[in-house]
């Protein structure tokens, strides 16, 4: 997984039965401020389908359009289904007149 973004320092200890958690949002500006929108969340996923799926909407959302007032794209795999910031396995952006993800720093 290290070559789709940000991975999680614990990548090596990841139990065989580990469920996965992609959200994709659309962040936005309004008044000087970022907004995030949450448009899909895609829960209990294996490994093998989280790579899939995550390759798979990178594909989509690099040719999605953003709204007016849409500043960047955010995939975000997460390593469970309780998941909370510290969870984070990849993560990366596409930024308004952009035609490429970029991985971010944790």
């Amino acid at each position: 997984m290290r070559d789709y973004g940000q991975t999680n320092i614990f990548d090596d200890v990841i139990r065989e039965d580990e469920s996965f958690v992609i959200v994709v949002q659309e962040v936005t500006e309004q008044g000087g401020q970022l907004q995030k929108r949450v448009l899909r969340e895609y829960p209990s996923l294996k490994m093998d389908g989280m790579k899939n799926l995550f390759e798979h909407l990178k594909d989509v959302y690099l040719e999605e359009e953003l709204h007016d007032r849409g500043t960047y794209f955010d995939l975000t795999v997460y390593t469970n289904e309780d998941y909370a910031g510290e969870n984070i396995y990849a993560h990366v952006k596409r930024y308004r007149n952009s035609k490429e993800w970029t991985a971010t720093a944790k």
